[in-house]
């Protein structure tokens, strides 16, 4: 069941994430429904991981800011 309140996630920054965390949270964007925020800067998320969460942003409709 999808919360009816959204769901705010602090921040990601500054946690080391690779090219691999970045895929990982890409697949997880596919299915996200409550996430709104997501904050990734200072991380090493390189052109593979970037380009993953770019496509899964394609298709999510609930993110509203990418930092």
């Amino acid at each position: 069941k999808t919360p009816n309140f959204p769901f705010f996630l602090g921040s990601l920054a500054e946690n080391q994430i690779s090219n691999k965390g970045a895929k990982a949270l890409a697949r997880s964007l596919l299915v996200n429904r409550s996430l709104m925020v997501l904050d990734l800067r200072s991380n090493s998320i390189g052109p593979t991981g970037a380009k993953a969460l770019a496509d899964a942003l394609k298709k999510n409709q609930i993110l509203q800011s990418l930092k």
